[in-house]
């Protein structure tokens, strides 16, 4: 499709996106000249030479760097999907924000600073626990979820054709449609497991951006933060924080599968949610992944059914437990090779959950994460569908605080992530998929205090991090006991040998015969 299309096409988007939003494509860069030329670099302000907010020294128009390094893994085709070397396809020169500036025209500052110049850090959100929050927290929390699933979004649209149909039958009419703020947070995840589509039901299920790799902590961590400054904005509060559902109960139950939470099971059909919960009446979108295939075609943010949990397919499951936390942080691996659902002594795989955290070899194993999907079953179970259920933003909140936690406690440096040979999307520089400024995994591999916010959580300690205060005192006590008994055991076989008429070693008479000598 020539560049000229794509700017007919764009160009009817829609209005500004205030400066700041982090969105697929700002709005402001949807004009035939910023497509044509490929270039999304506006100014910030009203005065037009302020490119890029280059006159205050926020940033530059430059270049998109867009990882060319070699992938590894199961897709194999080559300029056949828009989501390679991300975003090129669309835009090849954007803003370049120096320091702490960040957003589409350096007009905002990166997560966890602010001030007019992005030189004042801002006080850490603290993520809580969902159980401990107060009345007043919880209602905000569940009040601003239900909130933006019926909130048009205000900035963004979404593409609802193949890439290559994106003009409609006649080439005239662009295919995009509204839809919410929560729906446009499910839209984001689905585009990035779709599959890639070659024609009438032939589909490509072989990429996927955000998960079997090592993207998947990055990339849920930046699908998180979006939304949280979404619903920040959303309610006015910049301390908003979500919260987190520890999952790690051991147990057959949902303990947030509640009407005061995220909504309990419907009595006369426990597959859906009760009518007494306000997510009752959520519709889900992107669920229909194969008739989309089959029509070539994109979700469209229509309602598709209602949310659906199924507690009678558990068959007995059980969530997660203490120890299994306890064991997928003792790993010290971020990541090995093949960087994929194969990997094995990897606190990515165990955390994603292909992999088993006690280092047991299982080619049918379901853990952490990937078990807590499979046990809600319903619409969380399968990745284009999973974001609708509220419960995958607690969920993957926890995931995150796990993933931070091992951050914390290992330290790790860049070079623990792969330059290349991960699958595609998930080496080091890649630019995250569907995001846009282009952002890259490594600038998400911190802490989270680094980002802006906390967790109040108490994770497990394992063996290996008893206090250095005792670790030190055990050792020494140790060592201790180990010299004197060496020393016993030294005496005592000096007093066999003296029994046994053996001579010191000084008085010793040797043969001077050499070894190959007869004797």
């Amino acid at each position: 499709m020539s560049p000229l299309r794509w700017g007919l096409l764009l160009s009817c988007l829609g209005c500004a996106v205030p400066p700041g939003v982090w969105a697929q494509f700002p709005r402001v860069c949807v004009t035939m000249r910023s497509l044509v030329s490929q270039e999304c670099c506006p100014p910030l302000g009203a005065e037009p030479a302020n490119v890029c907010g280059s006159r205050e020294g926020r940033g530059q128009c430059t270049e998109v760097q867009a990882d060319t390094r070699r992938w590894s893994g199961p897709y194999a085709l080559r300029n056949l999907d828009d989501r390679e070397r991300w975003p090129r396809k669309f835009f090849n020169r954007t803003c370049k924000c120096t320091g702490n500036f960040a957003g589409y025209n350096c007009g905002d500052c990166k997560f966890g600073w602010t001030g007019p110049n992005c030189d004042q850090k801002k006080p850490l959100v603290v993520r809580k626990n969902i159980h401990s929050l107060t009345p007043q927290e919880r209602e905000q929390f569940l009040g601003a979820l239900d909130l933006a699933k019926n909130t048009t979004h205000p900035d963004y649209v979404i593409t609802t054709q193949h890439w290559l149909g994106l003009l409609g039958p006649n080439g005239t009419q662009p295919q995009v449609a509204n839809c919410s703020i929560y729906d446009f947070f499910v839209w984001l995840h689905y585009y990035s497991v779709r599959d890639t589509l070659l024609g009438p039901g032939r589909p490509y299920k072989a990429a996927d951006f955000s998960h079997q790799g090592p993207a998947f902590v990055t990339w849920h961590r930046y699908h998180l933060l979006w939304l949280e400054r979404d619903l920040q904005r959303l309610t006015g509060n910049e301390s908003f924080a979500l919260p987190y559902w520890n999952f790690a109960t051991g147990r057959n139950e949902c303990d947030v599968c509640t009407d005061q939470l995220l909504g309990a099971a419907r009595p006369d059909d426990p597959t859906l949610i009760s009518q007494n919960s306000r997510f009752s009446s959520w519709g889900i979108v992107c669920n229909s992944l194969d008739d989309y295939n089959q029509r070539v075609t994109l979700c469209n943010g229509s309602r598709e059914g209602l949310l659906r949990r199924n507690p009678v397919g558990r068959n007995g499951e059980e969530l997660p437990s203490f120890k299994d936390i306890q064991d997928c942080l003792s790993l010290k691996e971020f990541d090995n090779p093949p960087f994929f659902q194969n990997s094995t002594f990897s606190f990515r795989n165990a955390l994603e959950g292909f992999d088993k955290a006690n280092r047991t070899l299982d080619a049918h194993v379901m853990g952490l994460h990937n078990l807590v999907h499979a046990f809600l079953n319903g619409t969380s179970a399968l990745p284009h569908s999973a974001a609708n259920d509220p419960i995958f933003v607690v969920l993957h909140a926890f995931t995150d605080a796990i993933f931070d936690e091992w951050m914390k406690r290992f330290n790790p440096s860049a070079d623990a992530w792969p330059w290349e040979l991960a699958p595609i999307g998930h080496n080091r520089m890649y630019n995250m998929v569907p995001f846009f400024p282009p952002v890259t995994n490594e600038e998400f591999f911190s802490t989270a205090d680094q980002l802006g916010y906390s967790y109040a959580v108490d994770m497990p300690v394992s063996v290996e991090e008893t206090p250095s205060g005792t670790t030190a005192f055990l050792v020494a006590m140790g060592m201790l006991v180990a010299l004197v008994g060496l020393l016993v055991l030294l005496a005592f076989l000096q007093y066999r040998r003296l029994r046994r008429g053996y001579k010191p070693l000084m008085e010793a008479q040797f043969n001077n015969k050499r070894y190959t000598e007869d004797a």
